[in-house]
C-alpha cells in the first residue's frame, strides 16, 4: 500500500530524529538507502489515555498494522490492566502528545499479531481466536477459532479475500476465504485451493510467528524458535526454508523482504525472490535516547509494517527510553531542565517505543 505524500509530510513532525544509512550495497534502485529514524508512539508513563494511568499498563507491545490509508497504526499490547490484553489504534503523525494520538482503545484481545484488509478491517490474533474488528475497533465483525496463532496476513486474489492464521505450536498454517456482506465479514470457511482442505503443517518448524504475503503470493513465515524462514506457495504445495536467528515477522518492500530479529533487535534485509541476504540494519539507539537492550535486557524488534517506497514501521517490544528519563511526550509535572537539557519525564522512563524509519531520498 502507499501513503499520500500530504501524510508522510506528517510523519515527523516534532519527533527526535537519527540517520542511517544500510552498511552494505544494495540493488542498483536502492543502493545507499539512508533512514529517517523517529519515535512514532510510546507509553508515557506520566499521561493518562481514556482516564488509565499509564505507569504500570499496557506492556509488552508485539502486533503491528496499518490502515490502507496511511492514517492510522494499529498495535497490541499482550499485558493491559486486570490481566487482558489491549489494542490501540493510533494517528501517525502526532508523536509530541501519545495520549492524543491514541484514538480508540480496544480492551481484551492481546494483539500479538495484527493485520488489516484492503477494506481497513482490522484481523487480531489473540490466542486461540482471530477476531475480525470494523476500522475504528467497535464492532467485532466475526471470530474464527485457531490454536496458538501468533501469525496472521489477509490478500483479495481476484475477489476473494483469504485470510491466513498461523499456529505456533503445532506448525499448521490454514487458509480462510472470507464471505463479505455490505461491508462486513460474515463467515470463514476452509479454502479448497489451499494445502488439504484449507491447511498444511510444516513438520519442521518449531514455533511459528509473523506472516506476511509477498507480492507475487506467496507467503512467508518467520519460526522464532526454530531460527528459520519459510515461504509457502499459493496452492500450500511447495516450501521453501532459509536460516535466520531469531525471526519475528516480515514486511515487503517491492523486491524487498524485512526480516525483524527478534532479541537480536536488528532487521535483516534480503532479495525476496532468491532469498540471499542484502545486509542487516541497526537502530540508532543513542540518538534516539532509547535503551538498546530494553526492560531488563528483553527489549526485541517483535513487528513490522513496510509503506512500499517510502520506509516502515517497527514496535520495540519491552523497550524503554534511556536512564530513566525521557525526551517524549507532554511536558508536564514531571518535567525538568538538567544540564540545559529538557526531559519531558525527569525521573521515570518511557516505555514500549514504536519506530518509524523514511527512506531519505538519495541520502540528504
Amino acid at each position: 500500500m502507499h501513503l499520500k505524500s500530504s501524510a508522510f509530510s506528517r510523519f515527523f513532525r516534532h519527533a527526535t530524529t537519527a540517520f542511517l544509512g544500510l552498511a552494505f550495497a544494495l540493488s542498483p534502485a536502492h543502493a545507499g538507502d539512508t533512514y529517517k529514524w523517529t519515535v512514532q508512539y510510546l507509553i508515557d508513563n506520566s499521561q493518562t489515555v481514556y482516564g488509565k494511568a499509564q505507569t504500570s499498563w499496557p506492556r509488552q507491545n508485539r502486533g503491528l498494522a496499518i490502515s490502507p490509508d496511511g492514517k492510522f497504526l494499529y498495535t497490541g499490547y499482550n499485558h493491559a490492566s486486570n490481566g487482558q490484553g489491549e489494542v490501540r489504534k493510533i494517528a501517525i503523525g502526532i508523536a509530541d502528545d501519545f495520549a492524543r494520538a491514541t484514538t480508540r482503545v480496544l480492551s481484551g484481545p492481546q494483539g500479538k499479531a495484527i493485520t488489516t484488509d484492503d477494506k481497513g478491517r482490522v484481523f487480531i490474533a489473540s490466542g486461540g481466536e482471530i477476531f475480525i474488528y470494523d476500522a475504528n475497533l467497535s464492532q467485532l465483525q466475526f471470530s474464527v477459532q485457531t490454536a496458538l496463532c501468533e501469525g496472521v496476513a489477509t490478500v483479495r486474489d481476484g475477489k476473494e479475500l483469504f485470510l491466513y492464521g498461523v499456529e505456533r505450536q503445532i506448525g499448521r498454517v490454514r487458509r480462510w476465504v472470507l464471505e463479505e456482506k455490505d461491508g462486513t465479514i460474515v463467515d470463514a470457511t476452509p479454502s479448497a485451493s489451499f494445502g488439504d482442505a484449507g491447511e498444511i503443517f510444516i513438520k519442521s518448524a518449531q514455533g511459528l510467528r509473523g506472516a506476511e504475503v509477498d507480492p507475487k503470493g506467496r507467503l512467508w513465515v518467520a519460526d522464532f524458535e526454530g531460527a528459520r524462514v519459510y515461504r509457502v506457495s499459493k496452492d500450500g504445495k511447495n516450501v521453501e526454508q532459509m536460516d535466520l536467528d531469531h525471526p519475528m515477522d516480515i514486511g515487503f518492500d517491492g523486491d524487498r523482504a524485512f526480516i525483524t530479529r527478534g532479541v537480536d533487535r536488528v532487521i535483516s534485509v534480503f532479495e525476496a525472490e532468491s532469498m540471499k541476504l542484502l545486509g542487516n540494519l541497526a537502530v540508532p539507539w543513542d540518538e534516539l535516547e532509547l535503551n538498546p537492550s530494553g526492560n531488563n535486557r528483553t527489549g526485541s524488534l517483535s513487528c513490522i509494517v513496510t509503506v512500499p517506497g517510502k520506509g516502515f514501521f517497527v514496535t520495540n517490544e519491552a523497550g524503554q527510553t534511556l536512564n530513566q528519563k525521557s525526551t517524549y511526550g507532554r511536558a508536564d509535572t514531571h518535567a525538568d531542565v538538567i544540564d540545559g537539557k529538557l526531559y519531558r519525564d525527569a525521573f521515570m522512563d518511557d516505555n514500549e517505543p514504536i519506530l518509524q524509519a523514511l527512506v531519505v531520498p538519495d541520502g540528504k
